[in-house]
């Protein structure tokens, strides 16, 4: 009992240490979503152009810049406001480290939850022919095979809608600070994954994988939905094997 309540304590310790004040703000998750963003980005983006050279480093650059032109300057703003604006609220940030137990009840709902969510407001989007043919249909632009950053290549609308989806449940339900941040970085870097264009061993069998995503970027059916999990897909009979 003992080592599943202090197991996490080192982790948010340090966490205090180094970021003071900032583990009680809501920068923190902005800041973990944009590492969920940015790493598997960068990595895949080294696979692209120096492993497997599939993309010049030029056509790369091209890519990001597509999807992230605007992204970009908005996190660097929104991280520099959380950081020096004080707010007139934070989220509860106690002394005390979440156990294994809570954390891992937490990150398995957040990913549940969130990939519901993202699902039927998915299913959503592509029902609705105004809102699919002025605001969702950008993200189809990208066919396959995709990259890494087609993830981000999507309507500031859908953005924000489905940031909202994501990570639903860290904002409605008590969540530690700990966890909503690891659980934010977890799932946002799993969606942008989903459309990294490579079959990943073992990865492919836990979450919705970037050879079924191809699917539904080339099939007018909705196939292959869920950007996180396949769970919704399979039960709602959008699941297509690839």
């Amino acid at each position: 009992m003992m080592n599943n309540e202090l197991a996490l304590q080192p982790v948010w310790d340090f966490w205090i240490k180094h970021l003071g004040d900032f583990v009680s703000s809501p920068g923190l998750i902005l800041a973990a979503v944009i590492l969920g963003v940015y790493v598997p980005g960068v990595i895949f983006s080294i696979v692209d152009v120096f492993v497997t050279k599939r993309l010049s480093l030029r056509d790369c650059c091209a890519v990001y810049w597509r999807a992230m032109k605007w992204y970009s300057p908005v996190y660097i703003g929104a991280i520099l406001f959380f950081a020096f604006v004080p707010l007139p609220f934070k989220l509860d940030a106690p002394a005390s480290a979440p156990t294994l137990i809570e954390f891992f009840r937490d990150i398995l709902f957040y990913f549940l939850v969130g990939d519901f969510a993202s699902y039927v407001w998915h299913r959503i989007e592509h029902a609705n022919d105004t809102y699919a043919k002025k605001v969702h249909y950008y993200h189809h632009t990208d066919r396959p095979p995709l990259t890494i950053w087609t993830a981000m290549v999507v309507h500031p609308v859908e953005g924000f809608s489905v940031f909202l989806c994501f990570h639903i449940y860290g904002i409605l339900f008590p969540i530690h600070p700990l966890t909503f941040a690891i659980a934010a970085f977890s799932i946002t870097a799993v969606t942008m994954i989903t459309h990294c264009g490579y079959r990943i061993p073992v990865y492919d069998k836990l979450f919705a994988n970037a050879a079924c995503h191809d699917l539904h970027h080339a099939n007018r059916a909705p196939t292959n939905v869920s950007v996180v999990l396949t769970v919704c897909d399979r039960l709602f009979g959008t699941y297509q094997k690839a």
